[in-house]
C-alpha cells in the first residue's frame, strides 16, 4: 500500500491542512509518509478526479515511537471501495525528504480494484528511484465483510506477511539479492494505518463518491520486539482501543490526493479505533 509538505509519487506537491488548535500536537510530530503510488503501474494524467459538490476527508493513525525489526499484528476489518486504499504499514519517517534520504517501507494494502484481496509490498531506494515488489493475496470473502488478523514480521534476514496466522509471503535475504530490498531495510520505522482515495484509476479503480462513507475498523494492535540472540519475539505492548492513547498514537492532518486527512476521522467506537473516509458538501 503507498503521505504535510512532501512530493507525491506523481510529482504533485501536497499542501498542509491548516490545523485547528486541537491539532497542534499532531502537527509537531514526524512528517507523514509520501503517497506510495505504485511506480510499476502506468499512470494516466487524465485520471485525476474532481468534484465540485463535495470535499473528501480521510484518516491516518501512526505511532509516535519507531521500531527497527519486530512483529506487528492488528485485528482489522479493512475498508473497501473502488478508488480507495485501506492500509497497515511500516514507514521510515524521513523517506519523503529525498536529497540522499533512503526510502524504507513495508506494506499491507487493500486497494480499490480488488474487493477480496490485499497487497503486500516493500519499498526501498530513494524518493526519485524507488524499488517496489508488490504481490496480491486473495481472501475467500470481501475484506470488509469480517475481521482478520494481519501481521508483518520484520527481521534482519527477511520480511513475512501473515493472514490469520497463515504465511502469505516471505521475502528472505538470501533470495532477495537482485534488488537487495531486505538488506536495504535499515532504518527504524513507525507503524501506520490509513484510509484515503487516489486519483490513479490504473492502480485502484475509478473513485465514485456514491460509495462514501467507508470505514476501517481496528480491534487491537500488538507490537513485539525482536531478539536477535534467540531469533524470537517478545510482546512490547498491546492496545485494545478502549480509549485513545495520545502518548502512543498520533493522527494525520494532511492532504493525500483526493482527500484531506483529518484528526476527527480517527475515533474510538465500541472498543475499536475507526478510520473513516467521509464526504461533506462544499
Amino acid at each position: 500500500m503507498k503521505f504535510l509538505h512532501y512530493f507525491l509519487c506523481l510529482g504533485l506537491v501536497a499542501t498542509v491542512l491548516s490545523c485547528s488548535k486541537e491539532d497542534e500536537e499532531d502537527d509537531k510530530l514526524p512528517a507523514p509518509p509520501k503517497d506510495e503510488q505504485n511506480d510499476s503501474i502506468p499512470q494516466n494524467p487524465d485520471d485525476n478526479f474532481t468534484n465540485d459538490d463535495f470535499k473528501y476527508f480521510g484518516a491516518e493513525l501512526y505511532t509516535k515511537e519507531t521500531f527497527k525489526y519486530g512483529r506487528f499484528e492488528a485485528r482489522m476489518k479493512m475498508a473497501y471501495a473502488p478508488g480507495c486504499i485501506s492500509s497497515m504499514f511500516l514507514y521510515y519517517n524521513d523517506s519523503y525528504m529525498g536529497n540522499g534520504k533512503i526510502w524504507n517501507e513495508i506494506d499491507i494494502e487493500v486497494i480499490g480494484k480488488y474487493p477480496s484481496a490485499f497487497q503486500s509490498n516493500i519499498i526501498t531506494g530513494e524518493l526519485t528511484a524507488k524499488v517496489t515488489s508488490e504481490k496480491m493475496h486473495t481472501l475467500s470473502s470481501p475484506v470488509n465483510s469480517d475481521y482478520h488478523v494481519y501481521t508483518i514480521e520484520w527481521k534482519p534476514d527477511g520480511v513475512t506477511w501473515y493472514l490469520d496466522g497463515v504465511v502469505q509471503r516471505a521475502t528472505l535475504l538470501m533470495s532477495d539479492m537482485t534488488y537487495k530490498q531486505v538488506e536495504n531495510l535499515v532504518e527504524a520505522q513507525s507503524l501506520r494505518f490509513n484510509l484515503w482515495a487516489s486519483s490513479s484509476v490504473g492502480w485502484v479503480g475509478q473513485f465514485d463518491q456514491k460509495n462514501i462513507p467507508i470505514a476501517q475498523y481496528i480491534d487491537y494492535v500488538k507490537v513485539y520486539d525482536y531478539d536477535a540472540d534467540t531469533d524470537s519475539f517478545t510482546e512490547r505492548w498491546t492496545d485494545d482501543f478502549d480509549t485513545f492513547d495520545s502518548s502512543r498514537w498520533s493522527r494525520g492532518n494532511w492532504k493525500m490526493e483526493l482527500v484531506t486527512e483529518r484528526t476527527t476521522n480517527v475515533v474510538v467506537e465500541d472498543g475499536n479505533i475507526v478510520l473513516k473516509l467521509t464526504k461533506e458538501e462544499k
